[in-house]
């Protein structure tokens, strides 16, 4: 059986053999015309069926390879698209800053944050200042929305800012319309409340607080947020206010610290009259008019005088 299909090839291949002889004898004398024309009609015959799985595997690729293209320059103008837009950002905020410098006699210096923690109302940030060597302790940073914090634990290149969120921080603060006082502090690093505003003081929701400048750390008049809620319990002697800060960590990214200069001058102590329903208003008494002058005139007529002889009893009997 081996032997049968050796011979079958043998012949086969014999049989190939001797038509590519004629089919080069025929082309060998055709003329060079002819020749490209019957060659390529020969090839094109012979690869025709691979010719379209062939077109399609190029074109396959072709369209591979733009998609790629594609997705490259996409990510590319996606990554430019973000970087002007933090540009943008940035820029406003160095804006913001610089009216703000422009608007107060205080000498600041320009920081930008290189480290925070992950919270939202972060307690501490990591901050590169531009000149190091002139930053001390407890120094005032503010920003674009308002105060931030103060400077702790300054070193060679970096420095801590300890927030306004930080639950051990407490800033003295006034209330811009009524000039009521208080503390402005968290609760357990969450809500920012105003303390020890007595139950009897004039503060309503959307009031503006601000810092006082009494607690000798913080300068007057910067921002610290507006009220949002207050309750009022009737077995403690203040007031429970909760404040909206205006301070946003995840929108600051630069900020000004305060190394020396002029101060505002502080608001004044003098609270403003509230509508005190409770309160008993004293009452003007008038004046009573002076008594008319009554003319008092004895009379004319001799009055008689009775005699003593005739009384009962008198001296004649």
């Amino acid at each position: 059986m081996l032997l049968f299909n050796r011979r079958i090839w043998h012949r086969h291949d014999i049989a190939v053999l001797i038509a590519a002889l004629m089919i080069s004898a025929v082309l060998a004398i055709l003329p060079s015309g002819l020749k490209k024309a019957a060659g390529g009609g020969v090839v094109g015959t012979l690869f025709a069926p691979l010719e379209y799985p062939a077109s399609q595997v190029r074109s396959l690729f072709s369209s591979w390879k733009d998609n790629q293209e594609l997705r490259l320059r996409l990510a590319v103008t996606s990554l430019e698209n973000i970087s002007l837009k933090e540009a943008a950002r940035e820029n406003d905020e160095f804006r913001k800053l610089l009216e703000l410098k422009s608007r107060t006699q205080w000498r600041l210096m320009s920081a930008r944050v290189v480290g925070r923690e992950p919270a939202a109302r972060a307690s501490f940030l990591v901050v590169e200042p531009s000149d190091p060597k002139d930053i001390r302790d407890d120094m005032p940073v503010v920003s674009d929305r308002g105060l931030l914090g103060k400077v702790v634990n300054s070193g060679p290149e970096y420095f801590q800012v300890s927030t306004i969120f930080d639950q051990d921080s407490r800033v003295s603060a006034i209330v811009a319309r009524s000039r009521v006082l208080g503390i402005f502090r968290t609760d357990r690093g969450q809500r920012c409340i105003l303390d020890r505003v007595s139950l009897r003081s004039d503060v309503r929701e959307g009031d503006t607080v601000l810092t006082s400048g009494y607690g000798q750390v913080f300068p007057s008049g910067l921002m610290l947020g507006t009220v949002e809620r207050i309750r009022v319990d009737k077995r403690q002697l203040t007031m429970n206010i909760e404040i909206n800060p205006s301070l946003d960590l995840n929108r600051i990214s630069q900020m000004f610290i305060i190394t020396g200069g002029v101060n505002p001058p502080l608001p004044s102590l003098v609270p403003a009259k509230a509508q005190d329903s409770l309160a008993v208003k004293p009452r003007r008494r008038a004046l009573a008019p002076p008594p008319p002058k009554m003319d008092i005139r004895l009379p004319q007529a001799p009055v008689p005088v009775p005699d003593e002889s005739e009384l009962p009893g008198g001296a004649g009997q």
